[in-house]
């Protein structure tokens, strides 16, 4: 049985972010308006594995763009996403790549919203804000590959009441880092429930066929107690992963939150993803990647859009057990 363990520092910064809004005048014309988006992630880390010591300063990515306020009804993103490439290599991380991560038009009329061109996937929007610290580690279904954090797609909500909402989405499937152009297109449907205050649910269904199809379920519920404290629990399900028959990953995360102080929050997390075992085979077919996490620390906010975070994470392999 072996730990791999990883204990840092994270500071998530935005240098500025706000509606530039236009000087007051004696029109009740809309005047339109914009600001810049600037977001840094950057930390100090301590990572033991297998023996080895590694420490030091990084910076992990970096969003840069800005948003405009066309009318009341129109609004534009354009966002660049400059992060690490996605490798094996220790050695990728002194590397950058920018990807555009943003660059869509959204229409917005009482309870209906369209938003068309390269979005941010509602997937997990509601599960990333319950968890709350991005900066320090993604969410479930990012980390863990069950979708992509955003793509080319149309997508439609509408509002019905205070208690349910629905959304549709037609997407390219292959994520903002692959935006090649194919025949495939991914539909998904997602509902979200707000039965009474403060409580949140979310079911989501997607799929997507190539020579097979590949389908991904989620359910997701969450509960806000004032300012006070949060708790929110989700199950994720994915048939024939990347396209191959038979091959399914699942699993559960679970976390919280609780606000001692105004300043302080003191928060942790437990991750489960497995696989299937297929037939014929005796142990999972993504044994080497299937395993458990815990992530525990304290965020301070001294000032707004300044986060600092001490924490500690841990993995823990379920292939040690099969020695």
């Amino acid at each position: 049985m072996q730990f791999n363990n990883k204990f840092q520092i994270c500071i998530f910064f935005v240098l500025f972010s706000g509606a530039c809004l236009a000087q007051e005048s004696d029109s009740t014309a809309f005047k339109p308006y914009g600001s810049p988006i600037i977001k840094v992630f950057a930390n100090y880390h301590n990572l033991i594995s297998s023996g080895d010591d590694f420490s030091g300063f990084e910076i992990r990515r970096a969003y840069l763009g800005y948003e405009y306020n066309l009318n009341e009804n129109f609004y534009a993103v354009v966002m660049i996403d400059i992060g690490s490439p996605v490798d094996v290599s220790v050695f990728s991380r002194i590397r950058r790549s920018a990807y555009f991560k943003n660059a869509a038009l959204r229409y917005t009329w009482k309870n209906l919203r369209v938003d068309a061109g390269l979005i941010d996937m509602q997937h997990f929007i509601l599960q990333e804000k319950f968890w709350g610290y991005r900066y320090i580690a993604r969410s479930y279904n990012d980390r863990y590959k069950f979708g992509p954090k955003a793509d080319i797609c149309v997508y439609v909500m509408y509002r019905f009441n205070d208690i349910v909402e629905v959304d549709f989405t037609l997407s390219n499937g292959e994520g903002y880092t692959r935006l090649q152009r194919d025949y495939t297109i991914k539909g998904a449907f997602g509902c979200n429930v707000y039965p009474v205050k403060d409580l949140s649910i979310r079911l989501y269904f997607d799929l997507m066929e190539k020579s097979i199809y590949e389908s991904t379920y989620s359910f997701f519920i969450g509960y806000k107690f004032k300012k006070i404290f949060r708790l929110a629990m989700e199950y994720n399900y994915k048939w024939n992963f990347n396209y191959v028959q038979d091959q399914d990953r699942y699993g559960i995360s679970a976390y919280g939150t609780i606000h001692v102080f105004k300043k302080f929050e003191v928060f942790g997390r437990y991750d489960i993803v497995r696989s299937n075992i297929i037939e014929g085979d005796d142990v999972p077919w993504s044994l080497p990647a299937d395993g458990s996490s815990i992530l525990a620390g304290v965020q301070y906010a001294p000032i707004k859009r300044v986060k600092l975070s001490l924490n500690y994470q841990d993995w823990y392999s379920y292939a040690k057990d099969q020695g």
